[in-house]
Parts: C-alpha cells; structure tokens; sequence
C-alpha cells in the first residue's frame, strides 16, 4: 500500500531537516578548528582550500552511506558512533503525527499548518535571493556594457575605467578601476597588482559559489560566516604577493589611506575595505607557517566522516564453521589432542574461504546446518570425510570435496601413542 502523498511529503521535509542538521554541525565544528588553530596561519592558499574542501564536506558528509564493521573497530569510535546515531534517528517531525485522516469542518482547519509555512517561507527566500543575486549579475554586465568604450584588454584581464561609478575592485577577469581617486603612480601600482592577483587565482570563482549557496541556504548563519572567512583569506593572499613586488611599508600606509573608502558591488573584491587592521597585522606578522598545525584538519575530517556518512552493519557470513568435538576418542591431561599444523583459527578461514557457497544459483538461498565428520590418521592427513547431516546433496559433496584438500593436522597423541581421531564439526549456511 503506497503512502498518502502529505505522509511522503513530511517524511521528505524530516530528511531534509536532518540535513540541514548535520550540515550546520559539520561546519559549526570545521569553523571552530579554523577560527581557533589555522586562522592566524600565513599559508593562506592552504587555508582558502580548507575553507572550500570543508563547505564540500559539510555538505557531502550526510548524503554519503558506506557499511563499516563494528566488531571491527575500536569502542570509543563505536560509542561516539551510537550517540550520534541515536540523535540522527529521532524523527524532527513524525509525519504520521501531523496527519489524520478524521474529516473536521472546514472552519476549524488552519490557513496554513506549521509545516506547510515552513515550506513557504524556504521558497520565498530562495526565489528572493536568487532575484537578488540575478538583478545584480545583470546590472553589472549592463555596466560592462555602459562603459565598453573605457575598456581595453591587457595582461589577460579587462581594465575598465569607473569614472568614480564604482571603487576598484576585481571580478573574474575584470578590473574595475576607479579613475576618479587621487594617487600617484606608486599607489596606483600597488593597487593594480592587488587586483591582479584576486584575477590570477580566480578568487571570483569562491566568491560566486558562496553566493550561490546563500542563495540554498540563505537560512544557515554558518555559510554567511564561511563567505567572510573566505573573502578574508583572498584579501589576505593578495595582499602577501604585493607586498613582494612593493615596499611593505608604503603599501600598508596605502591600505589606511584608503580605510574609509566608499564599498560598491559587494560580489567584487576589494583593494580597501574593512578589517584593514587584520590585514596590516598579517602583512607585518610572523612569516613561520606551524605546518603540525597544518595536518590537524585531517583527523577531524575523518571523525565527522565516520560519524555522518558510516553505518555500523555487522558482516554476515555465509558459511560459518563450529567447534569440532572428538568421537568415540576421550584425550586425558597429559594426551595431546589432534589440531591443525596452523591453529584452528586458519583452518576454518581455509573452509569458509573454499566453500563457495553463494557463487551457486541453485545453492545460494539454502539455509541450514551440514555436519560432517572425518578421521585425522597417524600422519596427520584427512580421510574418510563422511556427511551425516546434510542440506542438499550438491552442496554436500561440495563440503567434502573442500573438507578433503583441508590443510595437515597433527595427529592425536593417547598415552604416548600416535592414534587416529574421528571428529566432527558442524558447519553453518546462511542465506545472505
């Protein structure tokens, strides 16, 4: 019986709140590891990829399931994993909870169910910020448009001249020159070169895809907080390969000339805009990069990785083998008893790993138990393989065939004496 259409609908939204969930703890905890270990770190390329690699985790993590063993992996990991767990399948909404199918009177039905205004609110961000970023892109080209008789091409970039419409600033390969500032050619070398490096490492790039996901989540705190982040670390870049091919003092002065500079097109990168003091201090500051620091990332990935995106399933085996038991023969204490030459632990791999059970189409959804016993001789070797229980006849055969190649024993020792054993060991198939 299929789902009523409101019940799909509800369960939907509940996935999807757990999503958004999941993704905000992702990034609250990448954010953390940043602001408060790599933030002050001058390897800003390493940075600006952590800040992209991470808003790509948050937002894989969740939709990616892989099977992992639990009796395979260390407890702690297994506990934190439960707790998680546990959280993650607690319904945010219980669909059958919001819908009944008792008919009421037309007057008491709400307008809008809490749900519903949910949804609605969603949609009508998501259409006004996705206006908002359109009717800016636009009036920007416009712009281009407007001024293409200021534009001339060079060193792979458009210079475009303002005329005091809009600061200077870099946006994919355009340079918006603000030709209405007083500077000396010093300053407006310094400028340019800060410019250009926002163009040669496609800085425009992360800053349209912050856009577009503000745009998605426009609700999540968190992604407006990345953007800054990243917008930081781009002015932070620019300004360290200036400064190489300019005086730095001369530049910084530049850059508290310029504090109180007029902001424009927001999606452009800026030569002067604010936290000019950070960005004083990180050009001045110490040029060391702590590179343990550097490998932190790595193992916090890996937790959130196994916490959101791992499923604990235990592997079913479809052959199993028992403990054998020894027949018709009672070993005393200082007799030896029969065992494999390489343990017990490798033989029954031996078995199981031979024994293919599953790669049969007419075998593979046979269930049940087959005991067999053999005889270990004087030399240690298996004879005599008898089935005294079976499931299927194909597959016994199968089982004494394997059970005949088994690796060397050592024979039993009673009272100092080399004696052949029977035993029997009963061996498992599970459909799976």
């Amino acid at each position: 019986m299929s789902k009523h259409p409101t019940i799909e609908l509800l369960e939907t939204l509940n996935n999807a709140l757990l999503y958004v969930l999941e993704t905000a703890t992702c990034l609250a905890i990448f954010y953390l590891l940043y602001h408060f270990i790599l933030r002050k770190e001058r390897s800003f390329q390493y940075n600006r990829f952590y800040l992209l690699a991470t808003i790509l985790f948050s937002l894989s993590f969740p939709l990616i399931n892989v099977n992992y063993n639990p009796e395979k992996t260390p407890a702690v990991l297994n506990s934190l994993h439960a707790v998680s767990n546990e959280v993650s399948k607690e319904p945010i909404i219980e669909p059958k909870g919001y819908y009944s199918v008792t008919v009421v009177a037309e007057s008491e039905k709400p307008f809008l169910l809490w749900w519903e205004a949910v949804i609605l609110l969603y949609i009508i961000g998501l259409v006004a910020l996705g206006l908002r970023l359109f009717i800016q892109m636009r009036s920007f080209n416009e712009f281009i448009w407007y001024q293409r008789h200021n534009t001339r091409y060079k060193d792979d970039h458009y210079l475009v001249n303002t005329d005091g419409h809009l600061p200077t600033f870099a946006f994919f390969n355009y340079l918006m020159w603000d030709n209405s500032l007083e500077l000396t050619l010093e300053e407006q070398k310094q400028i340019l070169d800060h410019e250009k490096v926002h163009i040669k490492q496609k800085h425009s790039f992360d800053i349209m895809l912050m856009e577009s996901l503000k745009v998605i989540f426009w609700f999540n705190p968190l992604i407006y907080l990345f953007r800054n982040l990243l917008e930081e670390i781009h002015e932070y870049e620019a300004d360290y390969k200036a400064v190489k091919v300019n005086d730095q003092t001369t530049y910084t002065k530049l850059l508290v000339k310029l504090v109180f500079q007029k902001m424009g097109l927001q999606h452009g990168s800026f030569f002067a805009k604010n936290k000019t003091l950070k960005r004083v201090d990180m050009i001045k500051g110490q040029k060391k990069i702590n590179f343990f620091k550097l490998l932190t990332p790595i193992p916090v990935a890996a937790l959130l990785f196994f916490i959101f995106s791992c499923e604990a399933k235990l592997e079913k085996q479809a052959v199993s083998v028992s403990d054998v038991a020894y027949v018709f023969t009672s070993f005393g204490e200082n007799d030896v008893k029969p065992a494999p030459v390489d343990g017990f632990s490798a033989w029954k791999s031996f078995l199981t790993e031979n024994i293919h059970y599953q790669d049969v189409e007419a075998l593979k959804n046979l269930e049940g138990k087959v005991m067999v016993s053999f005889l270990v001789d004087h030399k240690g070797d298996v004879k005599d393989v008898r089935i005294t229980k079976g499931i299927d006849k194909n597959l016994d055969a199968q089982v004494a065939k394997i059970l005949k190649k088994s690796p060397k024993w050592n024979p039993g020792i009673k009272e100092g004496n080399v004696t052949a054993t029977r035993m029997m060991v009963p061996i498992t198939f599970r459909a799976i």
